[in-house]
């Protein structure tokens, strides 16, 4: 299985537990990708695109799962939205796919819009976690993306931004859901 790990704005690649996720699929033989987006205290979404998709030019997407942290999870929707085959699965970790009116990413959510009907086309499954208090993000918004992909969200009790301020450098729940989405493929 191929996994792409994406982290958020003001992060870098192996930040809170991405960096434990990668060796634990690692240590069960998967290939695990995490880039470093570029200009990541004031990113262009264009530009966390094109380097998702230079990253993926070469993986089968049939067997690529794809976890993202908070904001680059619109870049992962980018991503399949314009994919030409199916991508097996999204885990959205406190993620959301539109403008909250935040001053950090308003403008980044603004230079585009998803189009659910491309992306639930191009998407085999899904996954979408975010914690009761999020601090950050309005129930609301996180929420909506669940909605959008037409599923239930998995909500996590006191989980904050689902980040190492929340106490999650580790996260066996994310290994569990990429194990069961590998299984079931």
């Amino acid at each position: 299985m191929h996994i792409l790990i994406l982290h958020g704005i003001e992060g870098h690649a192996g930040i809170h537990w991405q960096g434990w996720l990668k060796k634990e699929l690692e240590k069960k033989n998967h290939k695990v990708y995490m880039p470093e987006l570029p200009d990541s205290n004031h990113p262009k979404r264009f530009e966390w695109l094109h380097t998702i998709i230079q990253e993926m030019k070469n993986v089968p997407l049939s067997k690529l799962i794809i976890v993202a942290h908070s904001l680059s999870v619109s870049s992962a929707l980018d991503f399949i939205e314009q994919a030409d085959a199916k991508v097996l699965g999204l885990i959205s970790v406190s993620g959301f796919c539109e403008d909250y009116g935040a001053e950090l990413n308003s403008y980044f959510m603004k230079e585009k819009y998803i189009k659910f009907s491309e992306v639930k086309k191009y998407l085999s499954k899904a996954h979408v976690l975010f914690g009761d208090n999020d601090p950050y993000v309005p129930q609301e918004t996180l929420t909506s993306l669940a909605q959008w992909l037409g599923l239930q969200p998995e909500i996590i009790k006191e989980g904050g931004h689902l980040n190492s301020d929340s106490g999650f450098s580790t996260f066996p729940r994310l290994l569990e859901i990429i194990e069961d989405l590998s299984i079931h493929d």
